[in-house]
């Protein structure tokens, strides 16, 4: 029987309706699984252009999606969609880590959720991605960004990718990574005399002219992941449990977490219950889950306790094509603003 791709652990394709949002190149759910609709920042005509000079995306512009859905300027996901629209799920690929207050983004998804919905996401796990030597992000700088109604990008999040990120073109060697015969403890950008230097005139640049910046700015590890979620549980500032969740496979750098839509009821401690059981059952299966230069194996566990294992896999077609825009991304960064040398 073929392997079930981790993000569609909840979701029957031909039965639900779903949101993919920023699929661009490489969507996780083509038009003949199901009944999807594409949500982007901008149509498919003017993605195509702001990336057709694009070495990375050189060969992808004709594969970028027809955008059925644009989410204008400071619109929120209910504006966008529309009132008359709620889906059985949404997906979200390599995209959260982008998103600068992930709370007021995972209540603007809970809102285009129908009951019981679905929110799959697909995370990069900093430790075998261009990101391993940046330091995950706090619960502290969620709640902060929060608080503070935070809409771009932090200059201590830009400073840190500039600075840290270990190259230019957004490549590690994640198989290495995980036969523990490659390090990069120490290593950073070799495209600059000083990363810390091009990191601050790159903040500099920001502050005098501001302009849209796409950067990582949440640092994430599975157990990273699982820390803020507990908390964002406790403080009740989250209405999703964990329903099913998959720890970074063996030579892959992405984990997969599946979040389900708690129905709002009278009994607030049974839902707290349920939320704080599907956290455990996470924490659960990063324990049972090899560590770089270990035997390969892995072990996913639903929210209901099921625990299965996993074999070994090889970098997907779709988790190189992830790898590509990771580095299309990067690139785009690095040569939008001046450097300072």
């Amino acid at each position: 029987m073929e392997e079930v791709p981790p993000e569609f652990a909840l979701i029957e394709l031909a039965a639900m309706r779903g949101l993919e949002i920023g699929p661009l190149a490489s969507p996780r759910v083509r038009k003949g699984q199901g009944s999807i609709t594409y949500l982007d920042h901008a149509g498919t005509e003017e993605l195509k252009q702001k990336y057709a000079t694009n070495n990375q995306m050189a060969d992808l512009i004709d594969a970028v999606v027809e955008v059925d859905i644009v989410q204008h300027g400071d619109q929120t996901l209910a504006d966008a969609v529309g009132p008359e629209m709620a889906f059985d799920y949404v997906i979200a690929s390599h995209l959260l880590e982008h998103i600068p207050s992930i709370v007021d983004w995972l209540s603007q998804v809970e809102s285009v959720l129908a009951t019981d919905g679905i929110l799959s996401l697909v995370l990069p796990d900093k430790r075998f991605t261009f990101d391993v030597n940046r330091r995950v992000t706090e619960f502290g700088e969620v709640l902060d960004a929060y608080l503070r109604k935070i809409k771009e990008p932090t200059f201590a999040q830009m400073f840190d990718l500039f600075a840290h990120t270990v190259t230019i073109d957004g490549m590690v060697d994640t198989p290495a990574i995980w036969a523990g015969v490659a390090d990069y403890t120490g290593v950073v950008r070799d495209d600059v005399p000083d990363s810390d230097v091009a990191a601050y005139g790159i903040c500099l640049e920001q502050q005098k002219k501001p302009s849209f910046i796409d950067i990582h700015c949440q640092v994430f590890t599975p157990t990273s992941f699982l820390d803020i979620f507990e908390k964002l549980v406790k403080l009740d500032l989250v209405n999703f449990e964990i329903g099913a969740f998959f720890d970074t496979r063996v030579d892959t750098f992405e984990f997969h977490v599946s979040l389900r839509k708690l129905t709002p009821a009278d009994d607030r401690r049974e839902m707290r219950e349920r939320q704080d059981a599907s956290v455990r059952a996470a924490r659960r299966v990063i324990a049972a889950s090899p560590l770089p230069g270990s035997p390969p194996a892995t072990t996913t566990e639903t929210a209901n306790g099921a625990v299965a294992e996993s074999s070994r896999m090889e970098l997907s077609r779709l988790e190189k094509r992830a790898l590509l825009l990771k580095r299309r991304v990067m690139h785009r960064l690095r040569h939008r603003v001046p450097l300072a040398r």
